[in-house]
């Protein structure tokens, strides 16, 4: 039964990178679905057994989070929608518990990983069927998979390429012949994200890409000379051909980048963010309750823009406080992983990080999946590394005569 759940908890990780682009009526995205049958099969395993793993500090914090979350339903100015916000974080804390609980070796972290990936692929696939079907979003053409915000599937897929790039090195030893084809997979993933993101006009996911590649290339030395050759050509081959079909409209949003930032209005943000931050005044520390910021701010139809002022504003300082000790946590752990894995988690941690600020992500399965697999990660290398061995001396050494 602990197989069944194990291998539905990967089904499940497939599904989250196009989970917006399948509704099924009445019920909503098809990975809730997957979720609720994922989430059933691992409680049933742990009534059988009587086993669940360890927690550690870290799952202690989310669980104080998403508590202070449910407990503004005290407070809050809108109980529709903070219910709705409990009822998702519920399924949250579940999401990150049973991937803490089932992938529990180094191969079933691969495998969670390796499944993102491909699921990654089918919107990275959508979105460049979309720009060539000349399916577009907005007045200025933006082209995202089907049922994505551009800016939210462009993240989603920045926040996949280094895990591409970290499984294709990380197979590249490897005479398998499944390893191998997924090695092929992960490096051709490369160029055709990069794509798909520049098809998204997406300024944010722009950045993001930056830590990816300083991240690649920290990482070729782990390559043998004449591999690194052969990649290099084959990528700067592959973008060369892509590079033609970049339209226009998508080169000249991204080339205002900088001017936007420095100057511009964030396409809206600023207005959001100042109104935000003056109801921030009157409700500093309890917020003004989970899942209310549309209604606190009188913005109907726009969201936060923000993970960190989003919660700010929902849940107060003290949820602001309980989500940044979850990440710090999170990051803690990078110490305890060998130097591979810890530049490759902390270059997920900078994009996400990054990312989540123009973005209102608290809610986004894969801002929990990326924290929560870290600290999965470790504890699955603390569980393989060898004891150090001591070593006794059989009789006790002479001692070394110095001359005066």
């Amino acid at each position: 039964m602990r197989k069944i759940a194990f291998w539905l908890a990967l089904v499940l990780l497939f599904m989250i990178p196009w989970e917006n682009s399948v509704i099924v009526d009445g019920v909503g995205r098809i990975s809730r679905v997957m979720g609720i049958l994922v989430a059933a099969f691992w409680l049933g395993t742990v009534v059988a057994t009587g086993k669940l793993r360890q927690l550690r500090p870290f799952h202690l914090v989310v669980f104080l989070y998403f508590f202070w979350n449910g407990l503004t339903i005290l407070w809050t100015n809108d109980t529709n929608a903070t219910l709705d916000r409990i009822s998702t974080y519920v399924q949250l804390l579940g999401f990150a518990w049973l991937l803490w609980d089932l992938l529990s070796t180094q191969e079933a972290v691969r495998a969670g990983l390796q499944l993102f990936v491909l699921g990654a692929y089918v919107s990275v696939i959508d979105t460049i069927s979309n720009y060539f079907a000349g399916i577009s979003r907005g007045s200025t053409p933006r082209y995202a998979a089907t049922g994505f915000n551009a800016n939210g599937i462009a993240l989603i897929i920045a926040l996949t390429l280094p895990i591409a790039w970290y499984l294709a090195i990380s197979a590249a030893t490897s005479d398998n012949k499944l390893s191998k084809f997924l090695s092929i997979a992960n490096y051709l993933f490369l160029p055709l994200g990069v794509f798909a993101v520049l098809l998204t006009a997406s300024r944010t996911a722009f950045i993001v890409m930056i830590p990816t590649f300083w991240f690649m290339l920290g990482a070729s030395t782990r390559l043998r000379f004449v591999d690194r050759i052969l990649i290099v050509s084959f990528l700067a081959a592959a973008l060369y051909f892509v590079q033609p079909l970049i339209p226009q409209t998508s080169i000249d949003r991204l080339s205002t980048t900088q001017a936007e930032f420095e100057e511009g209005d964030l396409s809206g943000r600023r207005l959001i963010w100042t109104e935000a931050l003056e109801v921030f005044e009157t409700h500093p520390l309890t917020g003004t309750g989970s899942g209310t910021f549309k209604a606190a701010v009188d913005y109907k139809d726009k969201s936060a823009h923000n993970t960190y002022l989003a919660i700010l504003i929902e849940s107060g300082a003290i949820g602001l406080g309980l989500f940044a000790l979850a990440a710090v946590i999170s990051c803690l752990h990078l110490k305890k992983l060998p130097r591979w894995e810890a530049m490759f988690y902390l270059t997920l941690l900078v994009i996400l990080g990054i990312g989540i600020t123009t973005m209102s992500w608290e809610i986004k399965k894969p801002t929990w999946f990326i924290l929560t697999m870290v600290v999965v990660h470790t504890a699955v290398f603390q569980k393989t590394a060898p004891a150090p061995t001591k070593v006794t001396p059989r009789h006790k050494p002479a001692p070394t005569l110095v001359p005066e």
